[in-house]
């Protein structure tokens, strides 16, 4: 039995009366890992570099709102213990679609605004596979419902400076 190709669907195409240019992709990184455990850090970035995923690590809150200021993440996987202590997780600027994973000990409470913000809470380095597959659905998530594309505003109307 031979595989086809289906045929490509009837109608217009967008280049036929848009002039407008492609959407364009997000300058994102997929993840952002964030805790003082450098020697965790460096093996959960290892691990989801080899899945696909580009991954920045910093070992503060302000460091790491500084990194996603230039680089909004898709996923900031980040220290309870940094978290506890923070009021407010917006610091850490997701990109449209990102969300916030926390690991470590789940003794130390979060602030409420913090825990309602968390998609997961890990026990790393256990749940690696568990994180692995996180950052592939926030990824897929944010491809499915566009967020990860931005439409440029065409030269012609632009105002001139």
């Amino acid at each position: 039995m031979a595989l086809t190709r289906p045929p490509p669907p009837r109608g217009c195409s967008p280049d036929d009366d848009d002039d407008s240019p492609p959407p364009h992709r997000l300058t994102v990184a997929d993840l952002l890992l964030v805790g003082a455990d450098a020697a965790l850090l460096e093996g959960i970035a290892q691990t989801l570099t080899a899945a696909g995923h580009q991954v920045l690590t910093a070992t503060s809150i302000d460091e790491a709102s500084f990194i996603a200021a230039a680089a909004p993440p898709l996923l900031a996987v980040v220290d309870r213990t940094l978290l506890a202590t923070a009021s407010d997780a917006r610091a850490l600027g997701l990109a449209p679609g990102g969300a916030l994973v926390v690991f470590g000990d789940p003794a130390s409470p979060l602030p409420g605004p913090v825990r309602r913000t968390v998609l997961a809470e890990l026990r790393l380095p256990l749940e690696r596979a568990r994180l692995t597959a996180l950052a592939a659905h926030v990824a897929a998530r944010a491809h499915h419902t566009g967020r990860d594309a931005v439409s440029r505003t065409p030269t012609e109307s632009q105002r001139a400076l």
